[in-house]
């Protein structure tokens, strides 16, 4: 369920970031702000991989099964 949440947060979070670059590239006349989005959504996605990771790796540990 976590995971769930996680990804679909993230995708929200991502459109709205995709949206704003796009009213700053043309505010701007510069890809700049593309370049900025594109680095804070792969730190999300990062981010967000991690986190599902470690309660995966929480939940195997509390069940008894090997990680």
């Amino acid at each position: 369920m976590r995971s769930v949440w996680i990804c679909s947060r993230n995708d929200a979070i991502n459109n709205l970031l995709v949206i704003g670059a796009g009213f700053m590239v043309y505010a701007t006349q510069s890809g700049w702000p593309d370049l900025v989005v594109a680095l804070a959504m792969g730190t999300l996605g990062i981010h967000g991989g991690w986190q599902v990771m470690r309660q995966a790796r929480s939940e195997l540990a509390s069940t008894g099964s090997a990680v």
